[in-house]
């Protein structure tokens, strides 16, 4: 059966499955984020998305990363992926408040301030040059890498770099109802305080990323610069189209590539396909057909809520090129649902 569209016709030799952590205050403004179950908690959420991936147990955040209707993280799905295909994980630190319990790789940086109310970032230059040393390293040991990401408020500031970049994007949210009014409203008067407008920093991605983004961002550019040795699968959804945008802006080129789920290429409230065919990257979407799950916080991700995050699509587009069905994904993500030890 198949569930990756359209075929992916390279089978890596050493994979690497890569996902940066960050933290934005913007993601703490009431409403915008539904990466925790209240604004505070998403400080902990990238770190224990990190520790469910690695160790299957949360350790330091006193609950399991979920959404305010109850949805779980969509680590668990990334977990199942890498545990059936056996792809090894690498998280990577860029401006991370609450650090994770297991061992990962720190790129530095303050965590994302609230674009309404100043700077998003001053240390944007410095993320990017180490993450480009990272990049190169790495693409001395994996042939094929997946960048995920997980940083609550992340769709709120990809949105404010695409607009600076003049790009007419339209993101997704984890809630099933998407709070587009709200996102506009912050990035509004984010640019309103930055003196920027819709387009203005077209040519100037860093200093957009400066004024309105958050620190996954010039990582992830770093990181794709690094690696232009290597096969690259954005592994995520309309964040990752923010990416792309500004890759293109200063001329990262390779093998670059695009993997989300079926529930971002079909959410109306945005234009992923749209943007990235803009862009001309290949893209891929794997269906994790979690409506058969056991599970109904599970089934709902098929209703639209959370879609996607923790690099899910591109975990599973991964697991897809060594024989893993959708039905062993489902089959394997509800048990991991089931076994994920939490703080005593």
């Amino acid at each position: 059966m198949q569930w990756i569209y359209p075929d992916f016709e390279f089978k890596p030799r050493r994979p690497l499955f890569l996902c940066i952590i960050s933290n934005t205050d913007t993601g703490k403004i009431p409403g915008i984020s539904a990466a925790g179950t209240s604004p505070e908690l998403t400080d902990y959420t990238p770190g224990a998305d990190a520790e469910l991936v690695e160790t299957n147990s949360i350790i330091t955040m006193p609950e399991l990363p979920e959404a305010p209707g109850g949805s779980p993280t969509p680590a668990i799905v990334t977990k199942a992926a890498l545990n059936l295909s056996g792809i090894p994980s690498l998280f990577v630190a860029s401006g991370l408040r609450k650090k994770p319990a297991i061992p990962y790789v720190e790129m530095g940086g303050s965590a994302g301030n609230d674009i309404r109310k100043q700077r998003a970032l001053d240390d944007v230059k410095g993320i990017y040059e180490r993450s480009v040393i990272l990049g190169k390293k790495l693409a001395s040991f994996s042939d094929c890498v997946f960048i995920g990401e997980s940083i609550a408020g992340g769709t709120t500031t990809a949105l404010a770099v695409l607009k600076a970049l003049g790009y007419d994007g339209k993101v997704s949210s984890s809630f099933a109802i998407n709070p587009v009014e709200l996102k506009i409203k912050v990035i509004e008067e984010a640019f309103n305080r930055a003196q920027i407008s819709e387009g203005s920093l077209k040519g100037d991605p860093f200093r957009a990323i400066a004024e309105v983004g958050d620190p996954m961002m010039p990582c992830a550019l770093g990181l794709m610069r690094g690696l232009n040795r290597s096969k690259v699968i954005l592994a995520g959804g309309t964040q990752m189209v923010a990416i792309l945008a500004m890759a293109n802006a200063i001329q990262i080129r390779g093998d670059i590539s695009i993997a989300t789920t079926k529930y971002i290429v079909e959410d109306d409230s945005a234009n992923f396909v749209e943007v990235v065919g803009s862009l001309g990257v290949p893209y891929y979407y794997s269906d994790p057909g979690l409506e058969r799950s056991k599970f109904p916080p599970v089934q709902i991700y098929a209703q639209g809520y959370v879609k996607e995050g923790v690099g899910m699509g591109g975990a599973a587009l991964a697991a897809s090129l060594y024989g893993v069905t959708q039905q062993q994904l489902v089959e394997e993500t509800d048990r991991v649902l089931t076994t994920v030890e939490l703080p005593k």
